[in-house]
């Protein structure tokens, strides 16, 4: 069986976008988005200028992540190394689009379903070229079997002059490039002062290098194709939603262990608990661009992919929920002893989840880590806390001294952790990658500044000096709902440029 690969010799390549059109043609693509393009750069002043130019395709990595994160194995390797989609079961929850570092992956407008090169499966397997190598009029384009040696893009690939795009990705691709530099390698080294795009200007992706008066002649971007960014407010909400909904559950069971018999730990708590995480899955479904197919998670799951793992999670968080409160209503108290713990063992799980599944979204560097997995568990704990002072404060539930004292430390402790790892992380640490560092910068400096400053940083200070001034006994009255609100305020703010910010570093 062989095993496909690709190379390209950028020293013929004309710019003529043959390639563009030849693969439109070949697979019916719509127009304002594309399975292979030709991105332009543009180096030096005039007269002494030069333009670069850079097909761009799927890389069928040998380790694909677009495979690993699709929840419904719509995605999935062939056995001669080519990584192609079954249309028929991909509910476009653009997971793929957030893992893929070469920004290679879109939604079909027509399908709302993902959309990828794969080679031309369809034409290889009649032993015939890929579209776009058959109408190269300079033969840049090569195309065969890496396991072969006597093949020339073997020979390419064993070649030490020869470039892929982010080997630091660990994606082991399989497009190779000759006579590539790194202002057409690295999106992160070309300016952008606008975007060309089938006859529109795009403005500048928010995240990317700025152009600098005193260097005119630095390599700048004229030609791309981006695509819109996966995620977006949408994301920000479910964060929320799920933040509260699990963190409210999780410190109920925690009150009730500490002995608090109230209405609040036994049905008040789970019932806010209950009611977010169905928002959360309401949330989840919507932003689907195929909503109808949404239990295709649960009849064709890909276990490698931490979306499957969190509706999984989500769901057994849902029952427990219920559980709890049909317990609690029936009154057999005794039983919520028990439940206590696999209570918070869910919680937990719902909550952390989402910070692996975002680390697989392995196109933004922003994302990497298990730290935002601990994050996001201090922001539940901050926003269930907030949510049970509201709920016990403004309707008038009766708890325990001890109880209100605990939900105040509680909601003060996890406001202070969360924002020492927001200001750690963007504020003292070096970023490890100029991605980080473009992506950094706008939270700090660029585009989202204010949401940053005014919003995640001013609220949550605001919250603690609430909170504070409750637990030390000078404002015992307002001080807990303001210090529940800002708390609301600020980890709300800081998802929203989390995921913004992430995804506003160009990637190809």
């Amino acid at each position: 069986m062989p095993n496909y690969g690709f190379a390209i010799d950028l020293r013929k390549c004309i710019g003529c976008h043959a390639c563009t059109i030849a693969c439109k043609a070949e697979h019916q693509i719509p127009v304002g988005v594309n399975r292979c393009w030709v991105k332009t750069v543009e180096e030096g002043t005039f007269p002494a200028t030069r333009r670069l130019f850079f097909p761009v395709l799927c890389n069928q990595c040998a380790d694909a992540p677009c495979v690993a994160i699709c929840p419904t194995n719509a995605l999935f390797k062939r056995r001669d190394g080519i990584v192609d989609l079954h249309g028929d079961s991909c509910i476009g929850c653009r997971a793929c689009m957030v893992a893929c570092p070469y920004d290679q992956l879109f939604i079909d407008p027509n399908t709302h379903t993902a959309e990828k090169c794969n080679f031309c499966a369809n034409r290889v397997e009649n032993e015939l070229l890929p579209a776009c190598v058959s109408v190269c009029p300079t033969e840049c384009r090569i195309f065969g079997d890496l396991d072969d040696p006597a093949s020339a893009v073997a020979r390419i690939a064993a070649d030490a002059a020869m470039d892929v795009r982010k080997p630091e990705k660990g994606t082991a691709p399989k497009v190779f490039y000759l006579g590539a530099t790194d202002s057409v390698l690295q999106p992160e080294a070309s300016v952008r002062p606008f975007i060309y795009k089938e006859g529109q200007i795009l403005f500048r992706p928010l995240g990317s290098p700025s152009p600098d008066s005193s260097r005119p002649g630095d390599a700048r971007v004229d030609y791309d194709t981006p695509h819109v960014k996966p995620w977006g407010m949408d994301m920000a909400l479910y964060l929320l939603a799920k933040g509260i909904g699990t963190g409210a559950m999780l410190l109920s069971a925690v009150l009730w262990l500490l002995g608090e018999r109230s209405a609040l730990s036994s049905l008040v708590g789970p019932s806010i608990s209950l009611l977010f995480i169905v928002a959360t899955a309401v949330i989840l479904v919507v932003d689907l661009e195929r909503p109808e197919r949404f239990y295709y998670i649960l009849i064709r799951p890909n276990w490698r992919s931490w979306m499957v793992w969190g509706t999984y999670f989500l769901i057994a968080h849902g029952a427990i929920a219920t559980l709890w409160i049909a317990l609690s209503w029936l009154g057999f108290t005794r039983a919520l002893d028990a439940l206590a713990w696999p209570a918070i063992a869910v919680a937990i799980l719902a909550t952390c989840y989402t910070g692996f599944l975002f680390a697989q979204g392995l196109a933004r560097d922003l994302w990497q880590g298990p730290q935002s997995a601990i994050a996001l568990l201090a922001q539940a704990v901050a926003e269930g806390a907030a949510m049970l002072l509201l709920a016990a404060r403004l309707g008038s539930i009766a708890i325990t001294g001890a109880s209100t004292l605990t939900l105040e430390w509680v909601l003060g402790g996890a406001v202070a952790a969360h924002l020492a790892f927001v200001i750690v992380e963007n504020l003292i640490l070096r970023s490890a990658t100029r991605h980080h560092a473009l992506a950094v910068s706008a939270i700090c400096r660029g585009p989202f500044a204010l949401q940053f400053w005014g919003g995640a940083l001013a609220c949550g200070v605001i919250a603690l000096l609430a909170v504070g001034a409750a637990a030390a006994g000078v404002d015992s009255g307002r001080g807990p709902l303001a210090g529940a609100v800002f708390a609301l305020a600020s980890s709300f703010a800081w998802e929203w440029v989390w995921v913004e910010a992430g995804q506003s570093v160009p990637l190809s």
